[in-house]
């Protein structure tokens, strides 16, 4: 065979091959375009329904009603345009014709119901009858958008090994006949490969929305409102209640064990929660470490709840192995009933959560029955935390300090900083009511390095001015202790201010130091290493024992005002125990005279409070200053 031959067959070859690949690639968009369709008739479909759902006794707006048949009929009139002679052939052959009549009989039932609601609003026929009609013509849509869905499949599979099939074999022919066109037959076997995997990744996210979360099981969000609005439909007597679960501290397991530990723990939650439920309750995942649970009772067994409640309490509680570790989570739970609090679904869900968020503040572990005062506090708290996410930026926050007296010499040894916010002229909020709220929104991060910069940044003008062994103490959260990245966030800031680590006072608050979590114990002994002073502030007011107490790097104790103000025994054992394990003891809220003459007497080393001075600005607090006043009264 010449080479002109050669190549005028390889010239038809190719030409043969990238015809087929085109119309292979139009037919699985084809093919594609009826997924989507039915995936909108669907969406229709539930949106037809959740109008009728709407109004269980009365017929809905028919302007409404008639522009979303219309909608719905709009899907099966497209698909009908859409095949060629071809493609009626090709689903003739496979058997697959039964997507047209399915279509038609859409546009028929489409067609059927807008007469009926025409009649409907010429008096012609009754509300009771619309309904019936309207029930009707929803369960047929919904069974023919089911249907839909096995010829597509079928035509879609056949159109793709078909495709996938001739397409191997011509590549082999070419590849045999002409090696210098490889790259490019590799090129369109891969584009249609895409293209039949974004048709398996759209089918397989519509059966997930229609179905149940991927990662537990559960049915999703998606299938709340639809399971709310179900049991709002049952008869009056019949009620329930509607469990909004957050776990506690979940992001703690993500952030130390990693994200694949995080999803194995929400995984034995979810079977916890299902084991612990009734037959005739559901729970669903809503979202993140979120659960909803739906809890069906009447008014002769309402304590059911309760006992649900404590039973799931108590269930996601017991211990969690990960990673040969036991893990201990709790949750909060918020709860709303049906029809007190509320009777629409969005209402039962949001109200659900603003009790969990109350549960959440008050202490965690533990549930919430609804309250109307807890809405008040809630769009205060989003109000808030939509505001403070825009304070830094708009220089509402502010540092204010407060002296830190040697009790030996009654000379300035160093400053607290202390946080503030002012929102307006009029306003400063607390940092008892934002700072939770910061912890909770993850804005304490942002806030919590600013408030270390700042600070740091004003210990280096004062030491620049001569006060070069003035300690400047602040206080740190929790979250930023359980960051393990927060080491090297003070490494980084004394270094930029150059700033002696044995100048940096953190202060924690004794009850976090009751954690086992490994991330936190590490994060301290780092801080201590790296030469930073550890304060345990309000000490006596939390859990901790003596023996764990000696285990922790910490330097200073500070005993809390409520021990000082009101003179307790408690001050001096606190004083004495820790001379006993060699640590400095700070004591704050000293307001008299009184006061300070009993730590005196105690040989407590230092002590912060009004009597010496009130929390003041960079520029009104004299660094230099030695209370002489008082010394002179000694």
């Amino acid at each position: 065979m010449t080479i002109n031959k050669q190549l005028t067959i390889l010239m038809l070859l190719i030409s043969l091959f990238s015809l087929i690949v085109v119309a292979c690639a139009f037919k699985i968009s084809d093919a594609a375009r009826f997924h989507q369709l039915n995936s909108q008739h669907f969406n229709y479909i539930i949106e037809l329904n959740d109008l009728i759902a709407r109004y269980p006794n009365t017929v809905p707006d028919t302007n409404v009603l008639k522009n979303v048949i219309k909608k719905i009929q709009d899907q099966p009139e497209a698909c009908v345009a859409l095949p060629s002679r071809i493609d009626h052939l090709l689903m003739r052959m496979i058997n697959a014709e039964s997507i047209i009549g399915i279509c038609k009989k859409d546009i028929k039932i489409a067609d059927d119901l807008l007469d009926s609601i025409q009649l409907f609003e010429q008096g012609l026929i009754s509300q009771s009858v619309m309904k019936m009609e309207l029930n009707v013509g929803y369960k047929k849509f919904r069974l023919n958008s089911i249907e839909f869905i096995g010829p597509v499949n079928k035509l879609s599979n056949f159109i793709v090994k078909t495709s996938t099939m001739m397409t191997v074999i011509l590549s082999i022919v070419l590849f045999l006949m002409a090696f210098t066109i490889t790259k490019a037959i590799r090129t369109v076997v891969k584009r249609m490969q895409e293209t039949k995997d974004k048709l398996v990744i759209s089918e397989e996210k519509n059966k997930q929305l229609a179905h149940k979360d991927t990662l537990t099981g559960l049915p999703n969000r998606n299938a709340l409102d639809k399971a709310i609005n179900k049991n709002i439909l049952m008869p009056d007597n019949d009620k329930f209640a509607v469990f909004f679960i957050d776990l506690d501290r979940f992001k703690d397991v993500n952030d130390t064990k990693g994200h694949a530990q995080g999803d194995k723990l929400l995984n034995i939650i979810a079977s916890r929660l299902g084991n612990t439920i009734r037959d005739n309750d559901s729970v669903f995942r809503f979202g993140g470490d979120e659960f909803v649970a739906i809890i069906n009772f009447s008014t002769a067994n309402s304590n059911k709840v309760r006992d649900i409640a404590e039973k799931l309490i108590k269930v996601i509680a017991d211990p969690i192995s990960l990673d040969n570790t036991e893990i201990y989570v709790t949750a909060s739970i918020g709860i709303s009933t049906y029809p007190k609090n509320a009777k629409d679904a969005e209402s039962l869900v949001k109200f659900a959560d603003t009790a969990m968020y109350k549960a959440k503040k008050e202490g965690k572990n533990q549930y919430l029955f609804y309250q109307d005062i807890f809405s008040k506090d809630h769009t205060r708290r989003l109000s808030y935390e939509s505001q403070l996410r825009t304070a830094i930026e708009k220089d509402q926050l502010n540092i204010v300090y407060q002296p830190v007296v040697n009790l030996n010499n009654f000379a300035t040894q160093g400053t607290e900083a202390l946080l503030r916010w002012q929102l307006n002229e009029e306003t400063i909020i607390s940092p008892d009511i934002f700072i939770p709220i910061a912890e909770y929104s993850g804005q304490i991060m942002e806030i919590g390095e600013w408030v270390l910069r700042n600070a740091c940044q004003q210990n280096k003008l004062w030491r620049e001015s001569g006060a070069s062994k003035l300690n400047i103490a602040v206080n740190v959260s929790p979250y930023q202790l359980f960051n393990p990245n927060f080491p090297k966030l003070v490494q980084k800031i004394l270094a930029e201010f150059d700033i002696p680590p044995q100048c940096l006072d953190l202060e924690i608050t004794e009850s976090m130091t009751v954690s086992d979590n490994d991330v936190f114990l590490k994060t301290l002994n780092e801080l201590s290493e790296m030469g930073v002073r550890l304060l345990m502030d309000d000490f006596g007011t939390g859990y901790s024992c003596l023996s764990y107490l000696r285990q922790l790097p910490f330097d200073v104790l500070k005993i809390d005002k409520s021990f000082v103000s009101n003179y307790d025994t408690i001050a001096s054992t606190i004083i004495a125990m820790g001379k006993q394990l060699d640590m400095k003891i700070i004591a704050e809220g000293v307001e008299t005279q009184s006061n300070l003459n009993i730590l005196k007497q105690q040989q407590c080393d230092f002590s912060q409070g009004y009597f010496f001075q009130r929390p003041v600005s960079a520029e009104q607090l004299d660094i230099f200053k030695i209370y002489n006043n008082i010394k002179s009264d000694q």
